[in-house]
């Protein structure tokens, strides 16, 4: 049976980055990434992966999200089609036309504007495709870097949930953002 491209959720072009969504060949990409302790220092709604079972169950979550309330793209460069990363959406809700926008990027790519770009995709498919009128996103509160790549793109802070996850011991305070349709721009502010 051939691929059927996924209309809400289709693969995504920029200029150096292609979004496409998560495939059992990702597998190690998602042990390797989702292992990494500095990309999971800021997540907080899981400990670092351990067990290659764990991607798999990940990867499995994610197949074929067409119908579902969330998906995951992966982020891979356009010059050699590597993983950087993965974006994408969860609690979708089609009867308010909101969701939540979740995303994560490999060390190594930090500070280059990888991920800028990769949500200004992302968004503009949730706004379009989706055609969701807000977007939330919840960020730890000392993960400074992604509140203001958040704020950049036109988000807003709208509160602090107090002790909102819970790992190893310790709870943590998130930042909810958020972005309503009306004020997305595709040409987001100046860094």
């Amino acid at each position: 049976m051939p691929f059927v491209e996924p209309s809400t959720f289709p693969s995504l072009e920029t200029s150096r980055l292609h979004l496409r969504l998560l495939t059992a060949a990702d597998t190690d990409f998602v042990f390797r990434h989702f292992g990494d302790p500095a990309v999971a220092q800021h997540l907080l709604d899981e400990p670092p992966l351990t067990d290659i079972a764990q991607a798999e169950a990940i990867i499995r979550f994610y197949l074929e999200p067409e119908g579902k309330s969330y998906n995951r793209w992966g982020i891979a460069l356009k010059t050699n089609r590597q993983l950087i990363g993965t974006c994408g959406f969860h609690k979708w809700d089609k009867a308010h036309r909101r969701a939540e926008v979740g995303y994560d990027l490999s060390p190594a790519y930090w500070g280059q504007g990888y991920m800028a770009e990769a949500l200004q995709a992302a968004l503009q498919n949730g706004f379009e495709r989706m055609e969701l009128h807000r977007i939330d996103a919840l960020v730890y509160v000392e993960n400074v870097r992604s509140v203001r790549l958040l704020q950049k793109l036109g988000f807003q802070i709208e509160g602090t949930l107090r002790d909102y996850f819970y790992q190893d011991g310790v709870f943590y305070d998130h930042f909810v953002l958020s972005l309503l349709c009306g004020e997305w721009s595709v040409t987001p502010n100046p860094a």
